[in-house]
């Protein structure tokens, strides 16, 4: 008989250094070409990631199972120092939706249209195509990975209700 994978209470601390490494690489990458466009648009994009962390942390973190340890991404831990405990019953309450990915999605459509304008009016530049392939890459390869092999498949939430595993995990019809 086949065990399953190993649930995590705890998240190996390099697990959770190798995820927010490759995942803060997406905010840098993206940082990077606002920046390359103006100032104003870099802080502005600065603003948008807060933003998008704040309500993450204060939404769904606090409600988490690993609230104030480490989950995949170390949120838990954090959203401890900022928030109080939420209600872990309303953690699976809200059914996702694509629109709910939208602003994540911009996180990344934002600043490739924005390297693709940069490209074309300014000539070629290579980081300014690195900063804008990484993302994507990381969208199609390392997300699988990062996903898949380190993060959801070890996750206890998981195992309770998660959202966005129901979400992602639904069936084709």
């Amino acid at each position: 008989m086949k065990e399953g994978p190993k649930i995590y209470e705890k998240y190996p601390f390099w697990m959770v250094v190798v995820i927010n490494i490759l995942m803060l690489a997406v905010y840098v990458a993206g940082a990077y070409i606002m920046f390359k466009l103006s100032m104003i648009t870099g802080i502005l994009y600065m603003i948008y990631l807060l933003i998008l962390e704040f309500q993450l942390y204060k939404n769904a973190c606090t409600s988490c199972c690993y609230y104030g340890r480490l989950c995949a991404f170390g949120k838990g831990a954090i959203a401890s120092i900022f928030f109080k405990k939420g209600n872990p019953k309303k953690f699976g309450e809200r059914e996702l939706n694509f629109k709910d990915l939208i602003p994540q999605l911009l996180v990344v459509l934002i600043p490739l249209a924005i390297g693709v304008a940069l490209l074309i009016s300014r000539g070629f530049d290579v980081l300014i195509l690195i900063a804008m392939l990484y993302p994507v890459f990381s969208w199609v390869c390392l997300n699988q990975v990062i996903y898949g092999k380190l993060a959801c498949i070890h996750c206890k939430q998981g195992t309770i209700c998660c959202q966005a595993l129901k979400f992602f995990a639904k069936k084709k019809k």
